[in-house]
C-alpha cells in the first residue's frame, strides 16, 4: 500500500494582480487589438493573484533585473539567462515548500526516496542533488528526477512514489515538485501564447509518502488506490513545451478544453470509473475552459470543482505543483469524519495526455 502523509506547498514572496501582470505584456506592444484580447482573456481567466520570483512584473522599466531596461522587453533574455535564474531560485522555494510540512524534521531521516519534478529548468547535478544537500539528507537517499513532462507529472512522479511503496515495506518518499514558469515570459502575441501570458505562474508543493499510514495527529493517511492514463488521439500539437534560444516556448491550444470534454468520459467509461462513486474531484485548473470543461462532460458542478477554481484564482496555473494545491486544498477541507470517502485527480499534459489518480481517505 502506499499513503499520501502530508502535502505542502509554497510560492515566491512577489505576488501580482492580475491586472499588474496584464499591463506588463500589454506594455510590451503597441497594436491597440493585442491590447484588447489581452485584457478579455485576463478578465474572463479566472485568475486574480498569482506570483513569481521575479519582481520585475511590479516594477518600472528602468528598475528591471532581469528582462532588458525597456517596455518592450527587448532583446528577449536568452536560455542561459533563464535557467541561471532557475538555478538560483528553485532550490529556495523547493525548501520552503518542504519545510512547511508538518513535523518534517522529525521524519527527514527516515526518508529513503527523492524524487523531483521540473519541466521549467534543467541541469545536472540538478534539484535532486541541491535538495540532499541543502536538508542533509543521507548520501544513501535514492534519487529520481520526473523532469519535462509539464503540467500532469506530479501524478506520474507520485506514481513513481507509489510503486516504490509497494515494493518497500519501510519506503518514505519525498516528492518535490517545482515550476518557475514565469521565467519564460515571452513577447509572442498569438492566440495562444495570449491565454499563456495570462495565465502561468510559479509555485512548489511537496508531498511525503509512506508504505504505511504514519501515527502522527498531523498525519493525513490518504490511501493511493490506482492510476491510469490516457493519451488522447490527434492531439499532439494542442500543447506543447519546446526549447529555444530565448527560452522555452510554450503552446496551449484554445482547443485543450474541448478535447478533454470529448474524451474524458469516454476515458473513465474504459477503466471502470463511475463519476457517481467520486465525492472529490482534484482537478488541474490548467485554464478557467479546462475545469469548466472536464465538469460538463461528467455533469459536475461549480461546487464539485470548487477546489479547482479557487486555486486558479489564487496561483494561477503554476504547471506540474497545481494539482497538489488543489488536492491540498481538498484534504484541509474534508468532511469532520472523511473516511471511506474516494477523491479523484487528473491533471493533463502535452501529447495531450491525461493522467489520474485515485485516492481513498483510511
Amino acid at each position: 500500500m502506499s499513503y499520501i502523509v502530508n502535502i505542502a506547498t509554497a510560492v515566491p514572496d512577489h505576488g501580482y494582480e492580475q491586472h499588474v501582470l496584464t499591463q506588463f505584456y500589454s506594455n510590451s506592444i503597441d497594436d491597440v487589438s493585442v491590447k484588447r484580447k489581452v485584457k478579455i482573456l485576463a478578465d474572463k481567466s479566472g485568475t486574480s493573484t498569482r506570483y513569481s520570483v521575479l519582481e520585475d512584473y511590479g516594477l518600472p522599466a528602468e528598475q528591471f533585473t532581469f528582462f532588458p531596461k525597456n517596455t518592450q522587453l527587448l532583446p528577449s533574455p536568452g536560455l542561459t539567462q533563464r535557467m541561471d535564474r532557475f538555478k538560483k531560485e528553485a532550490l529556495p522555494l523547493s525548501v520552503k515548500a518542504i519545510q512547511n510540512l508538518p513535523d518534517f524534521a522529525a521524519s527527514k531521516s527516515s526518508i529513503t526516496h527523492l524524487i523531483t519534478v521540473t519541466c521549467t529548468g534543467l541541469s545536472a547535478p540538478g534539484l535532486d542533488i541541491e535538495l540532499m544537500q541543502a536538508l542533509a539528507l543521507p548520501p544513501t537517499t535514492h534519487r529520481s528526477s520526473v523532469n519535462f513532462l509539464g503540467c500532469n507529472a506530479a501524478i506520474i512522479a507520485l506514481k513513481q512514489a507509489d510503486g516504490i511503496c509497494k515494493s518497500q515495506p519501510d519506503a518514505l518518499v519525498l516528492v518535490v515538485c517545482t515550476e518557475l514558469c514565469t521565467l519564460h515570459f515571452q513577447t509572442i502575441y498569438n492566440q495562444d501564447y495570449l491565454l499563456c501570458n495570462v495565465l502561468f505562474g510559479d509555485g512548489s508543493a511537496a508531498v511525503l509518502l509512506s508504505s504505511q499510514p504514519v501515527k502522527e495527529s498531523t498525519s493525513r493517511n490518504v490511501q493511493i488506490t490506482g492510476f491510469d492514463s490516457f493519451c488522447i488521439p490527434d492531439s499532439r500539437n494542442e500543447m506543447a513545451w519546446q526549447l529555444s534560444e530565448t527560452g522555452f516556448i510554450m503552446n496551449l491550444s484554445a482547443y485543450v478544453g474541448d478535447l478533454i470534454k470529448n474524451n474524458i468520459k469516454s476515458m473513465l467509461d474504459n477503466v471502470g470509473i463511475d463519476p457517481l462513486s467520486i465525492d472529490y474531484w482534484a482537478v488541474h485548473p490548467g485554464g478557467k475552459k479546462i475545469v469548466d470543461s472536464f465538469g460538463e462532460a461528467l455533469g459536475l458542478s461549480v461546487t464539485d470543482l470548487a477546489a479547482s477554481y479557487q486555486v486558479l484564482k489564487d496561483y494561477g496555473n503554476m504547471s506540474s505543483p497545481t494539482v497538489l494545491f488543489v488536492l491540498k486544498n481538498i484534504l484541509e477541507n474534508l468532511d469532520p469524519h472523511p473516511d471511506g470517502k474516494n477523491i479523484f485527480a487528473a491533471a493533463f499534459g502535452p501529447g495531450l495526455t491525461v493522467e489520474t489518480m485515485q485516492l481513498c481517505h483510511a
